[in-house]
Parts: C-alpha cells; sequence; structure tokens
C-alpha cells in the first residue's frame, strides 16, 4: 500500500507540525551559526593568551552579527508566527542570558583583559546574549500557532 502510514494518512499529505513550520524561516539555524562563529572566534582569543591578531575574531564577530540581525530581520517579516510567545519567552531568556553574559564580562575584567580583546570579547558575548533567547523563543513560538493553540 503505496503513500499511507500507520495511522491512515497519506504520507505525502503534510501534518500540522510540518505545515506550520515549512513556512517559518530557518531562525533556530541561522542563530546557531551565528553562535558558532562566536565560538569559534571565542576558542582562537582563549588559545592565544597574548599578541594575538583580532582580524579572525573581529571578522567572525561580524559575520555573527550579521546572521543574527538576518535571522531577526526575517523573522519580523514572517506573517504566521507566534509573536506574543515569542516575546513572552524571549523576554525571561534575554534577562538570563544578559545576566550571564554580564558575569562573564566581569570575569574578563577581573582577569585583566584590556583594550582591543576586551572590545571584541565584548561584542562576542553581546551577539551570544541575545542569539541564544531568540532561538529558544523562536523554537518555542514554532509549536504554537498564532491564534494561541499548540500545534500537534
Amino acid at each position: 500500500m503505496r503513500g499511507v502510514s500507520q495511522d491512515g494518512r497519506s504520507a505525502s499529505a503534510p501534518t500540522t507540525d510540518e505545515a506550520s513550520s515549512g513556512s517559518l524561516p530557518p531562525v533556530a539555524e541561522i542563530g546557531t551559526a551565528a553562535l558558532i562563529l562566536v565560538v569559534v572566534g571565542g576558542i582562537y582569543l582563549s588559545s592565544y593568551p597574548r599578541g594575538v591578531s583580532l582580524v579572525l575574531p573581529t571578522v567572525l564577530a561580524a559575520l555573527a552579527a550579521l546572521l543574527v540581525l538576518f535571522g531577526a530581520v526575517v523573522l519580523l517579516l514572517s506573517k504566521s508566527f507566534a509573536r506574543a510567545t515569542f516575546v513572552k519567552v524571549g523576554k525571561w531568556a534575554l534577562l538570563v542570558y544578559l545576566i550571564v553574559a554580564g558575569m562573564l564580562e566581569y570575569v574578563f575584567v577581573f582577569d585583566g583583559t584590556r583594550g582591543s580583546t576586551l572590545i571584541v570579547l565584548s561584542a562576542m558575548l553581546l551577539i551570544f546574549a541575545v542569539d541564544v533567547p531568540m532561538i529558544i523563543a523562536f523554537t518555542v513560538a514554532r509549536y504554537e500557532n498564532s491564534s494561541g493553540g499548540v500545534t500537534s
């Protein structure tokens, strides 16, 4: 029997979850790519404690910032999206990650990081503090339709 799943539905017909998430932009994937760039830049900086060129981490941070901005713009342009849920989850996640980023910034300053290196690390922390809450809030909101119900 071709094209029928075990629950009797046509295998080619999308489920409610597939239909709703198929129309949304790949915000989680874009955010994950930005997070990878920030992590690589941070690892590179920590690998060379003194006298490191800041070109690579700066370029990676700039690319990550562009990806986060692009993800936010395509999310704002999306028509069928549970914005209320996104904001509700996002504001609390943002608060938590701003606190975490603030503590990490304190550690960098307390450890003696100064000058351009501190600026690049601070930019990476800011990207991290905005990007992760956006991924979390998007992941929660994508499974709720815009009328307030949860998709199955």
